[in-house]
């Protein structure tokens, strides 16, 4: 039926078209991609407008944009995004300001207000009173236009070291406190001074994603000169762009790791872990853990961890960028206080409707924007000062990941309700007292915050105004002039007392954070918000407690969590918050409160979250008296974030229980090395080796209890499972237990060296590398097992080289030559390829012709189903869809909403051209295994855990490792060498079919 009527219009149009021309005149017909054709692409709700306000040459690939109080758009510019050197542009990535003079609603006017060849890829910016801040990894500048002539004349540095581009800094951001807000992804490095000094935030640690004690991406919160710098929350992967709205409440939006349909929308609770990595270890969401999620959802951001906040949506597959808050009145009241997002893998715009759920929130996804053009790419969205919004579309067929495809286009479109085509911006005066208060209403941050310094330099001249905004009747208004009001110096506690009488529970919660912020917070005065009968304004009161170590903040802790229901998980979480720093004194505060009747719901909770060393023999009673042993999982991991020096007695008192399962897993959670060896514990050693069976349990504990009388059992493991990543462990345990010679010995066993060589693939070590040599040399073993040597031989970043060395001998079997050949012709390197080239024979190109450009190859026809198969054969060994195949490389299940199909066609034909963030290839130098070649996993201040092909992976402990190097080839090798064209376009067909 859809064929039929596209058909139809094709030949309505050609009619058209025909008609016109037998006329004389000629009709202009957009081309594909052309500014002139994205009108016929978008769809908006019912009453809404979507105008296009600029477009290429006017504005090429926007990453953010910010609209200041005159209505001008801001945007910074990206060209150089991993552009081919002949596209660079030597100047450097750009700030321009676009101005719609006429006010038709589209821009005619162009100004660059900075560029510098040492700019490439700015993330974001956001405009003060007298300077531009700018997010460019590794700094977060500020600009000055000293003259105001709109072009910067003046660059200062507020903080570097944010490392990389793509997951490093991102959009500075404006807080209703006057406070400057940023965010740096997980690769963002650590923040120094603009000396290079590593700076130390407000509670006293360094500011950075390694550990100590903050984890991966951060939100960061400071005074507008740098100084104060606080650590807002963190574990966060990449979130590109948080939002706050008047009442200081913080929202982000963060990307999963490609491919796992985890891609999330966050409500911040300060001082919160957003569980991206194992809070202790640092280790990966992949790592196996006790009481594993059961989704990859859940399993992606730990949300069964204690001490991890839970999500508010998941959104599935995406790649979330901009965000803001909308307070508005030109859009319907339905999305008045509602988020707005750019979701660019979808090529959509977005609003979540949030409703609050406890102390929490729960959220439900709406369309504003949506496009059918595949290169729409919506980056960032902000608030003109009409109440309309401004979306920056990056345009291009993919959406990062190291290549951009088109440099040369980029879009900004307005989205309006009702009759506002018309771009009509008021005129916002800052001049007098009551001007400044009529601006502070605008729905625009850069006018609001123009009012907020105008009005906060005013100081308590402004206190009349001020106070009329505050009874204005607007509780969005009523916040924004609280915060000034708070800030009165001898006159703010007597609005924050007036604010607690409120009925509105956001304005008591506006109030605390105000007050929070003050020289000496007063604690008495809002001491009642224990028992304040809204949930989520207790939640705000116990986050409140955390820096306050005195035993009247215990008992009102306490107070607090007398209250928690037993499902609420934010509230829970707030109290963990609220106790992390104090943790002792509040358990027992909490203890004395509910007269030691602790075992309910609510009290299996908090025993579950606190960090009490006290708690601990509460959870070994709790798993005692539990009779699943599943159920006690739960209690088991809590352990592992407790690090009392009695820990480890209260783990071996459960080794006195009968089942066999609780005795293993109160030894798998021990620290071995304080332990003393007993009769008792060696008994339970040997019951929890007997009853583990073939499972990566079995190998940990043999590994922690050091256990080398096991060395039979463990080629057991390879022998049955060497496929998998318990016999890969296994093998790898009997190597660190010193046993080469003992491996050497199985060899000599066919289907034992088999099992051997296939728990070694991807392993680089010298002394595999030499006893995968002898067995590939070995005249006497069978061809076929010879010819499985050299393929795992070769199966490494060393490894090819080392085949190569032995090819280059005269005396290389020419049986093995082939195999040699299918390693060495696919190697990630090609100086590897072009030097096998000089001594074994190239294999010919399925049709032995050129491939056509991809211009060209797009416009082909492929048939999926042909392609599936081609991917089962060539790809499946380090890529998933849909459950079949191996995670090593990016999950494609969704990788044709992802990439359009040139991209596809690319990231076949130069896998080097765009390798994804988290994908990058390292070559490890270790003192005893050699070099080893693969995915950093994890890493943590202990060890790095490496991804191998296959989907395996292999601990490295830091004091085994002499160098770590990022390798700036791709580990996909190249197929555009293996596939015939029609076997390419076959695949690309397919993977454009997942979506």
């Amino acid at each position: 039926m859809n064929f039929m009527r596209v058909n139809y219009q094709i030949v309505g149009f050609c009619i058209i078209c025909l008609l016109v021309c037998l006329s004389g005149f000629v009709v202009e017909v957009p081309a594909p991609h052309h500014a002139k054709s994205d009108a016929d692409t978008m769809q908006v709700p019912a009453g809404f407008i979507v105008q296009q306000f600029a477009a290429e040459p006017l504005v090429t690939n926007p990453t953010n944009l910010e609209v200041d109080e005159r209505g001008r758009v801001w945007v910074t510019e990206s060209h150089n995004y991993d552009v081919a050197p002949a596209e660079f542009d030597k100047k450097g990535d750009k700030v321009v300001i676009l101005e719609d003079v006429d006010g038709d609603g589209k821009a005619d006017k162009r100004t660059v207000f900075f560029e510098h060849p040492g700019l490439k890829s700015p993330m974001g910016l956001l405009l003060g009173e007298d300077r531009v801040y700018l997010a460019q990894a590794p700094y977060l500048l500020m600009l000055f236009d000293t003259d105001h002539d709109d072009r910067a004349d003046r660059i200062d540095t507020l903080f570097s070291g944010f490392g990389a581009r793509d997951h490093g800094i991102h959009a500075p951001f404006w807080g209703p406190d006057g406070k400057l807000y940023f965010s740096m992804g997980n690769h963002g490095g650590e923040v120094l001074d603009k000396q290079g000094t590593p700076v130390l935030d407000k509670a006293g640690n360094p500011v950075n994603g390694k550990g100590k004690p903050y984890w991966n991406g951060l939100i960061l919160r400071c005074n507008p000169d740098g100084s104060q710098l606080e650590t807002i929350a963190h574990n966060f992967r990449n979130h590109y762009e948080p939002a706050l709205d008047s009442y200081g409440n913080l929202w982000v939006s963060d990307n999963d790791d490609d491919g796992n349909e985890s891609v999330r929308i966050n409500y911040v609770l300060e001082y919160g872990n957003y569980g991206f990595a194992d809070e202790m270890t640092g280790a990966a969401w992949t790592t196996f853990r006790t009481n594993l999620e059961k989704t990859i959802p859940e399993r992606h951001w730990h949300q069964n961890d204690p001490g991890v906040v839970p999500n508010v949506l998941i959104t599935g597959s995406g790649s979330p960028a901009g965000l803001c808050f909308y307070e508005g009145e030109q859009w319907p009241s339905s999305y008045r206080g509602q988020l707005i997002h750019a979701e660019a893998l979808h090529n959509v715009v977005r609003t979540y409707h949030l409703q609050k759920e406890g102390a929490g929130y729960r959220a439900t996804i709406q369309e504003v924007l949506k496009s059918s053009d595949r290169w729409f790419r919506p980056i960032d969205v902000s608030v003109a000062p009409d109440g309309s919004v401004l979306v920056a579309d990056w345009y291009d067929p993919g959406i990062g990941g190291g290549t951009a495809a088109d440099a040369d286009k980029g879009r900004i479109y307005r989205i309006s309700y009702g009759n506002n085509r018309a771009y009509r911006v008021p005129k916002l005066r800052f001049d007098t007292y009551e001007a400044a208060a009529e601006a502070l209403k605008s729905p625009n941050w850069a006018a609001r915050r123009k009012a907020w310094s105008s009005l906060k330099k005013a100081g308590t001249s402004a206190e009349t105004v001020l106070e009329k905004l505050y009874h204005s009747g607007n509780p969005i208004w009523q916040a924004r002039a609280l915060w000034l009001l708070a800030q009165l110096e001898d006159k703010g506690t007597s609005h924050l007392t007036l604010a607690l009488g409120e009925s509105n529970p956001d304005i008591r919660i506006t109030a605390l954070r105000a007050a929070r912020q003050l020289p000496v917070f007063p604690f008495l005065l809002f001491a009642k918000l224990a028992k304040d009968p809204a949930p989520e304004v207790r939640r705000e009161w116990a986050i409140a407690l955390r820096p306050l170590k005195t035993t009247e903040a215990a008992e009102s802790w306490a107070t607090l969590a007398i209250q928690h229901t037993g499902s609420d998980r934010w509230y829970l979480e707030a109290l963990g918050i609220g106790s992390d720093l104090n943790a002792d004194a509040c358990f027992e505060a909490w203890l004395r409160k509910v007269d030691n009747k602790w075992d309910t719901p609510a009290g299996r909770d908090i025993v579950w979250r606190i960090r009490s060393a006290k708690a601990l023999p509460m959870l070994a009673q709790l798993i005692r008296e539990t009779p699943d042993v599943a159920e006690t999982l739960r209690y088991f991991r809590a352990f592992d974030f407790h690090n009392s020096p009695t820990k480890n007695k209260v783990l071996l008192s459960l080794l006195a229980d009968p089942r066999p399962d609780v005795q293993r897993l109160a030894l798998e959670h021990m620290d071995s090395k304080s332990l003393v060896r007993t009769p008792m514990l060696d008994r339970a050693i040997e019951t929890a080796l007997a009853t583990a069976g073939q499972t990566e349990s079995y190998v940990h504990l043999v590994d922690k209890f050091n256990r080398s009388d096991q060395k039979s059992q463990l080629l057991n493991l390879v022998r049955c499972c060497a496929e998998r990543q318990v016999g890969v462990e296994a093998l790898q345990l009997l190597w660190r237990f010193g046993g080469k010679e003992y491996i050497q010995k199985q060899m000599q066993d066919d289907s034992t060296a088999r099992a051997i060589m296939t728990a070694l693939q991807g392993n680089g070590s010298p002394d595999a590398l030499a006893l995968l040599r002898e067995t590939m040399l070995n005249e006497v073993r069978p061809v076929e097992l010879r010819k499985k040597a050299t393929r795992v031989l070769g199966s490494t970043w060393v490894g090819e080289r080392y085949l190569l060395d032995e090819v280059k001998k005269k005396t290389f079997p020419e049986v093995l030559k082939p195999s040699a050949a299918s390693v060495l012709f696919s190697a990630y390197r090609n100086e590897i390829k072009r030097e096998a080239a000089n001594y074994l024979p190239k294999p010919a190109a399925r049709n032995g012709e050129p491939l056509d450009p991809i211009y060209l190859l797009v416009s082909a026809k492929g048939v999926p189903d042909r392609g599936k198969t081609i991917f089962a054969q060539n790809c499946q060994a380090c890529h998933r869809v849909r459950g079949s195949g191996v995670l090593f490389g990016p999950e494609l299940s969704k990788i044709g909403a992802k990439l359009p199909k040139e991209s596809l066609f690319r990231a076949i034909l130069y896998p080097d051209e765009g390798i994804n963030q988290g994908y990058e290839t390292y070559l490890i130098q270790t003192r005893s295994e050699g070099q080893l070649m693969g995915l950093i996993n994890s890493e943590s201040n202990q060890e790095v855990v490496l991804k191998l092909p296959g989907g395996l992976t292999q601990t490295i402990p830091k004091t085994s490792i002499i160098s770590q190097t990022k390798v700036p080839q791709s580990m996909m090798p190249p197929f555009g060498e293996v596939l015939s064209q029609q076997e390419l376009i076959d695949l690309v067909s397919y993977l454009e079919s997942l979506n």
